[in-house]
């Protein structure tokens, strides 16, 4: 079964996600569902509107992942967290990437060409990417650590009627 991603860009970052999307579909058989930005002039300024747009993708589960793309994915990611049950951040090396698949069920990354090039753009891509959450396997903290952040999120957030799946704040079969 392959992957269903959302990719989106700025400006910035639109080169550099055109040959993300290449690398996606062609190494690592991802269905891309969301890619908005086609053109380097529809990427200028409109990186809330896309951090929305990817959030409410997630929400109703047309795709569990999402990648942006810019000079540094802080701006993307601080908006895509405004969203009841996402978990993005910005990433700049492997290790950062695994741990918050692994450690915190991170659906997005914000991927910066201003901090790296396209090649460890990749590796950090598949740091994050290539081993999915496990509910069996996960850390004990970590479970108890995505149970909080559903509380907080009830609490601070308000869960749109559309949200169609469990966000992975815990196992489906739950």
């Amino acid at each position: 079964m392959r992957t269903k991603i959302a990719i989106a860009c700025d400006d910035v970052g639109f080169e550099t996600k055109k040959e993300l999307v290449k690398y996606l579909v062609e190494r690592k058989n991802a269905e891309i569902v969301f890619d908005p930005v086609k053109t380097k002039e529809e990427g200028q300024n409109t990186y809330t509107k896309l951090a929305d747009q990817m959030s409410e993708l997630i929400q109703k589960d047309f795709c569990r992942l999402g990648i942006y793309i810019c000079g540094t994915g802080i701006g993307f990611t601080c908006q895509a967290n405004k969203h009841w049950g996402i978990r993005a951040v910005p990433v700049t090396d492997t290790y950062s990437a695994r741990r918050a698949r692994l450690s915190q069920n991170a659906q997005i990354i914000g991927l910066g060409c201003r901090v790296n090039g396209l090649e460890s753009m990749e590796m950090v891509l598949d740091a994050w990417y290539d081993e999915a959450f496990d509910f069996q396997k996960a850390r004990k903290n970590s479970l108890k650590n995505l149970l909080v952040a559903e509380e907080n999120d009830n609490q601070l957030l308000v869960k749109p009627d559309y949200v169609s799946w469990n966000m992975g704040f815990k196992n489906e079969e739950e």
